[in-house]
């Protein structure tokens, strides 16, 4: 896998985990080293037979794995996707804010395309759509 391969192109986060971990040319124990995690339990995650790892660990393998700042949503996602869409670095934060998850349902129930959404992030980001 080329260093600069996106999360994104993965069917799974274990193939992903394993693809970059052998790009960057680190053994699964000196990876699993770095992130202070069993290469038993790196292995099951590289294999499919356990889901992506506590959120503590992610930080780690963001580090360790050295994933671009842009690539790290994508990482995240197929975090979540290993573990039944539960999203590590979202839940906390919908959890905490009822107008989130108002919103959400919200947007959900009226089918909010695409387009909205990417207007409403623009937004958050100070820029005007065209």
């Amino acid at each position: 896998m080329p260093i600069n391969q996106s999360p994104g192109s993965y069917p799974t986060f274990g193939e992903y985990v394993k693809a970059r971990r052998e790009a960057l040319g680190k053994s699964m124990r000196g990876l699993a080293a770095e992130m202070d995690m069993t290469p038993a339990y790196l292995n099951d995650i590289e294999k499919g037979n356990r889901t992506a790892p506590p959120e503590g660990f992610l930080g780690k393998m963001v580090k360790a794995l050295r994933i671009a700042r842009e690539e790290v949503d994508d990482f995240y996602d197929l975090a979540g996707k290993s573990r039944n869409d539960n999203f590590p670095d979202l839940t906390p934060y919908i959890g905490e804010k009822h107008i989130a998850r108002v919103a959400l349902r919200k947007a959900r129930d009226l089918d909010i395309p695409d387009s909205k959404w990417q207007d409403f992030i623009d937004s958050m980001n100070g820029k005007d759509r065209p």
